[in-house]
């Protein structure tokens, strides 16, 4: 009689326990949603784009402060606060997908995948024109989404063609959202291309 109440109680312990474990596990991914991995892609084009020269073009690849390459989507208030979300990650370096967007909007703008490649390159292959870009800050300021900007556009001779350091910016369409965020960063790096495209033509 005993053994069977020591196996009752046992298997009481054991549902509880049990029942516990699985309390605990749904706790858990309530309380930490799984990670959303994010990219950046071309911006929209408006009609009506310049088509250039075949002048080959590239893009050396970006670079960015220290601060904001971070596998965590990271941004300033404008001053000397950083935010970084916990949850949502950069699917690629960030220097590495500001690269590939800066190509995609480049080539949609000039009607071309051949004439627009990203470096580095070996050295028969440099192109004519090569656009060195640096982020200094990405910064979201009273519901706006700011990027500053050093772009250089520079000849196979490394004489600079154009200048410019600027900051660019949109209005986010909510300040709560990463993907918001996402698509507003895709959005104004398609502005850095228009701008260095004027420099170009």
């Amino acid at each position: 009689m005993s053994l069977q109440i020591f196996n009752l109680v046992i298997c009481h312990r054991a549902v509880a326990i049990g029942a516990f474990l699985i309390m605990l596990l749904s706790g858990c991914a309530v309380n930490n949603p799984a990670c959303q991995d994010y990219t950046l892609v071309a911006a929209t084009v408006s009609q009506g784009q310049t088509v250039l020269s075949p002048t080959t073009l590239g893009v050396f690849p970006v670079t960015v402060a220290g601060w904001l390459d971070k596998k965590n989507i990271t941004w300033s208030n404008g001053g000397v606060l950083l935010q970084s979300s916990a949850n949502d990650h950069w699917g690629e370096p960030l220097p590495d997908l500001l690269t590939q967007a800066m190509v995609q909007n480049l080539r949609q703008r000039v009607h071309s995948a051949s004439w627009v490649s990203s470096g580095p390159w070996v050295r028969d292959k440099w192109p004519e024109v090569v656009a060195f870009i640096d982020v200094q800050s990405i910064a979201v300021v009273k519901r706006q989404l700011r990027i500053s900007v050093a772009w250089s556009l520079e000849g196979q001779d490394r004489q600079v063609i154009t200048h410019r350091e600027k900051v660019y910016s949109l209005p986010l369409a909510s300040v709560d959202s990463t993907q918001a965020f996402v698509q507003t960063l895709s959005q104004v790096w398609g502005r850095v291309a228009n701008d260095m495209l004027q420099g170009f033509i």
